[in-house]
Order: structure tokens, then sequence, then C-alpha cells
């Protein structure tokens, strides 16, 4: 497909890298209030179109579909505006600032007749894959608990991760990760429980949270904008515990792994080896794949797991503020 780039921030040359590897998939336009920002990155990307705003991108007749990388606060507003010009739409995650502005996106993309999703990129690497393919084999036996941690620190105050108006915070910007793994490794959930400490922007900086599934199994999920650098996803099963390091973010540049072990002593271990991709690549290549299938949602990333995701983020949250457990 040809893309339009919304923004040219940190993350949209991420996906846009991504692209340039694609043998498929183009960026043909790129949109920013600031002009000169989106030349840069239009001179740098190859890219034939540079817009000094979002509304004469989504003009542009030649653009098959939006990828959003702005601020969370812009998701919903911004994705809604591009389906109703005909534009599919892979939007950063998370998807919406609360499940609400999730149900709300998924009708107007329906109405409009355009594919929407979340773009959580690990999803389509094949050691994510592997693992969940793994997990619902029964490998491990039945699952018991899941692990999943995402941060690192964030020192300038002005970034926009610690903005209450832009829909920032640990939870929305890294801790959604882990929620999003809990949820595809032990499926849905009943009920959600969270502590935090508070930003003096009045975000979450740190959070933990106890996810409780249906079918039995309990999820850890942490996030932090104010810690060392870590991501990491670990399962227990009956029968066995997979530990998956880098688990959100594997190097684009030497084989990721999955560390298996089993037995009563956790003794008998192997290692399952991933050669070197792009998940971006794949990830707009897995996107280009469902338009072109005219499916709502593909298995990599269900429409409905993005509602799921972000009601649970929405449990936690309330948790945190409130104290006690909140349903999903």
């Amino acid at each position: 497909m040809r893309w339009g780039i919304l923004g040219p921030g940190r993350i949209s040359r991420s996906f846009l890298t991504g692209l340039a590897a694609s043998a498929t998939e183009r960026a043909v336009a790129i949109g920013s209030r600031d002009l000169e920002r989106a030349r840069k990155v239009a001179d740098e990307f190859g890219i034939p179109h540079a817009y000094g705003s979002y509304e004469e991108l989504l003009a542009d007749a030649e653009v098959d579909a939006v990828y959003i990388g702005l601020p969370n606060a812009l998701h919903e507003p911004w994705s809604e505006a591009s389906a109703i010009a005909g534009k599919h739409v892979l939007c950063e995650k998370p998807l919406g600032r609360t499940a609400a502005e999730v149900e709300e996106m998924t009708v107007v993309a329906r109405r409009a007749g355009v594919r929407l999703m979340e773009a959580f990129m690990y999803r389509f690497h094949p050691r994510t894959v592997g693992l969940a393919e793994l997990v619902a084999a029964g490998d491990l036996g039945e699952v018991r608990l899941v692990r999943g941690s995402f941060g690192f620190t964030v020192t300038d105050a002005t970034n926009v991760r610690l903005s209450a108006e832009l829909a920032g915070g640990a939870l929305m910007d890294v801790g959604c990760y882990p929620v999003n793994a809990a949820r595809m490794l032990a499926g849905p959930l009943s009920s959600a429980a969270a502590v935090a400490r508070w930003a003096g922007t009045g975000v979450d900086e740190t959070l933990g949270g106890i996810l409780d599934h249906t079918g039995g199994a309990v999820s850890l999920v942490s996030c932090s904008l104010a810690s060392g650098r870590h991501n990491e996803v670990q399962v227990v099963g009956t029968e066995g515990v997979v530990d998956v390091p880098e688990a959100f973010t594997p190097p684009r540049d030497r084989p990721s792994r999955l560390r298996v072990s089993r037995g009563a002593r956790g003794d008998r271990v192997e290692e399952l080896t991933f050669e070197p991709v792009d998940q971006y690549t794949l990830e707009a290549e897995g996107f280009a794949r469902l338009v072109e299938a005219g499916d709502e949602s593909l298995p990599q990333m269900p429409l409905a797991e993005s509602l799921d995701n972000a009601a649970t983020i929405d449990a936690l949250l309330r948790s945190a503020r409130e104290g006690g457990p909140a349903r999903v």
C-alpha cells in the first residue's frame, strides 16, 4: 500500500525504517504541524510529499493507509478523521485513551468501510507468534502466572509521556505492552487491581498491577518511566516456564531467543532461536494483507483484544486512583 505518516516523531521513524525494508509497502507522504520537520524526515526517507498539516495529508488521493504516530490524546480524533477521509488506519498504541474511545473508533471505521488496527508491532515478530503457539498448544501445561514489565527513565519534564493533557503516563506508554501480552497468553479478564506512584504532572510514573483472568491464571504487570531500562515477559505453567528477554523490542541485528525450562527443578532447559527481522516491516505488511483480504482483524492483533486492552487500562487506572479491585 501507499502510506501516509501522521507525525514525524521517533516512533514514526521506526515505522518508516520498517517500510523502507519492505518489498511491497512504501511511504508517499508525511504530515506534521511543522512543515520543516516534515520536510526533514521526508528527505531522510525519500518520501515524495511533505505537508505542514494533517488535513493536507488526508486530502492526498495517493495515500491508501495512514500510520498515526501522534501523542496518545490525538489517536482518536485523527484515526476517525483518517477513516472518514477513506484511509485505512494503523494507529499506535494505546489505540484510545479509554475503552469508550476505542469503541467509537471501531464504529467510525466500520461505517467508513476502512480497516483499523492497533500498532503493537511485537505481535508480528516470529518469536511472539512462536510464544503464543507454544502456550496455546499446552507445552507449558496450564498457565498459572504471566509476569510482564517494561520501563525506562524519562528525565525531560516536558516529555509528552509525562503530560496529563496528552494522556501520558507509564501505563499508557509502556505498561500497555505487558497488559497486551497477558491478554494474549492468559485470555480474558474479570478484574484488575493496581498501585501507582504519581509524577508531579499527575500521570502515573510507576505502576504495578494484578490481573485476574477468567480462565484461572493471574498476571503481574508493571511499568515505569523512572526505572532502569527493561522489558521482559515470563509465562509460568504447571509443566514449564518460558522466559522472554527484550520481549517487546527484540533486536533487529541479531537472533532473539525464548528460554524454556521444564522438569520438577526446572533443570531441563531448551533455548529456541529466531532469526532477526524488523517487526515494523512485518506489521506494515500484515496490515496490508488485512486490507487486501477485507477482514476486520488479523489473528496477530485482533481488534477484540484492543477493546479488551483499553478496558483493562481503564480498570487499572481506576484501581490505582480509588483503591481496591476494579471490574474489567
